[in-house]
């Protein structure tokens, strides 16, 4: 300053964070973690099939079936997006809630009752197999 050292201490000095925009960042102790918040059409993509797994899940129990139970399953999506989603995720859909068959819906199936998640836009039929 002026020309003149000076010496700084740990003490002498205050960090602040200012992440960018569209970031989180957290610090505990000396560890910093910064997360980017932006959602990609990816992890939408993958959000809508969570939530199309856990609607088909709670459908599955309301209906009574075992755990081990296999079923078929038929889908209709109102948007494209969630569409895209199901056609590229139909083996970890059949996966996750037993399905034997996972199709996309050409026309409903004879004695099926309609199941609607309304927020997700997705129309869906399971029968136990």
């Amino acid at each position: 300053v002026a020309g003149q050292q000076i010496r700084l201490t740990a003490g002498d000095l205050v960090v602040t964070e200012a992440p960018k925009a569209g970031w989180a960042v957290a610090t505990e102790h000396s560890h910093t973690v910064a997360l980017d918040l932006e959602l990609t059409p990816e992890l939408r993509r993958a959000g809508l099939v969570r939530e199309s797994i856990r609607a088909i899940q709670e459908s599955r129990k309301a209906a009574g079936l075992e755990v081990s139970d296999r079923i078929a399953l038929v889908w209709r999506a109102d948007g494209a997006d969630l569409a895209q989603a199901l056609r590229k995720a139909a083996d970890t859909v059949a996966d996750e809630v037993l399905a034997e068959s996972v199709t996309e819906h050409a026309a409903t199936p004879p004695g099926a009752r309609e199941l609607r998640d309304e927020t997700l836009g997705l129309s869906y039929w399971l029968w136990k197999t």
